[in-house]
């Protein structure tokens, strides 16, 4: 059976450990999925409600969304929060099958309270309101920018945690439907972000790994924001042996020097990715601003085949 290539997928998640560019690239992902003509929505998962939303904020939206309801960004393109207590307020309608009470008990905060801390509940409460939206079938593609690497493996895990819990109901009916779209590889996409520098890297092929274990598919490692090389090998040797002929003194450029070195070491390990199903991108430093920045940005993941290219839209 052919594989799905991601830019045909559904469901992306993007993922990685903190400070990597995970929101450049699933605003990048969703602007060239729209520029696409695919009906997309983008998607922040958060416990804070009452924070800024930074996905959002840069498509214009001057007041985050709080509400179940997705909200307008532009053609083709609406914009959504995933929280656990939005989550929690879907369920109890959908058990009490009366809207008032069930937007009455979410305004208890000692149930909300109980709700974030008990153990499991927040992602459940994210998962719900996943699948909610997938049910309404509205979207031809939904790009989640999930908060860190230790909530994709804890998301991907709770379904199987869940469903050994909970032997029957709408929660368990939820968390089964979840886990069929997570792990449904013509559907379902984790798009894993780092930085090319050793430790990200290693970590970023764990969280791969871990993801791919729990049989949720990994369709591509983002190198993100790889320096450019402006030398040959032949001027990196004479630099070096300059520097080593000057040791002790203080040299202009130096630590910039070590540190392109380490960020090409990290990209020879990341072009040895241990997952040969995943594309791999990477992706220079960009400048200028955010609007820019995420239209270079969706330009290099479409030259790498992780998003769809304006070429594929007039063909």
């Amino acid at each position: 059976m052919a594989e799905v290539p991601i830019t045909d997928r559904q469901l992306l998640f993007v993922t990685g450990k903190g400070g990597v560019g995970k929101t450049t690239i699933a605003a990048a992902l969703a602007r060239a999925s729209r520029d696409a003509g695919q009906r997309t929505l983008v998607a922040e998962v958060t416990s804070d409600v009452s924070a800024r939303s930074h996905l959002l904020g840069h498509f214009g939206v001057a007041t985050a969304a709080r509400g179940e309801e997705p909200i307008k960004l532009g053609p083709n393109l609406d914009g959504v929060r995933i929280t656990p207590s939005i989550g929690h307020r879907l369920f109890l309608r959908a058990a009490l099958r009366v809207g008032m009470l069930a937007d009455a008990a979410m305004r208890s905060a000692a149930l909300n309270r109980f709700l974030m801390a008990a153990p499991a509940f927040p992602e459940i409460g994210t998962l719900y309101q996943l699948v909610w939206l997938l049910r309404r079938q509205e979207y031809e593609k939904i790009v989640i920018d999930l908060p860190a690497t230790g909530h994709a493996l804890g998301l991907a895990k709770l379904p199987r945690t869940v469903s050994r819990v909970v032997p029957m109901g709408l929660i368990k009916e939820a968390i089964t439907e979840g886990l069929a779209i997570m792990t449904d590889p013509k559907r379902t996409g984790a798009v894993v972000a780092t930085l090319p520098e050793s430790l990200p890297v290693t970590e970023a092929f764990e969280l791969a790994r871990g993801l791919e274990e729990l049989e949720v598919p990994v369709g591509a490692l983002v190198l993100n924001r790889m320096p450019a090389n402006p030398f040959t090998e032949e001027e990196r040797k004479m630099l070096d042996d300059h520097i080593r002929q000057r040791r002790g003194e203080l040299l202009l450029g130096t630590r910039e020097l070590r540190r392109l070195e380490r960020a090409l070491e990290a990209r020879e390990t990341f072009r040895e990715a241990p997952l040969a199903s995943a594309k791999l991108a990477e992706l220079p430093v960009y400048e200028g601003r955010w609007s820019k920045v995420i239209e270079q940005v969706a330009g290099g993941l479409a030259e790498a085949g992780v998003a769809p290219s304006r070429e594929e839209v007039s063909s």
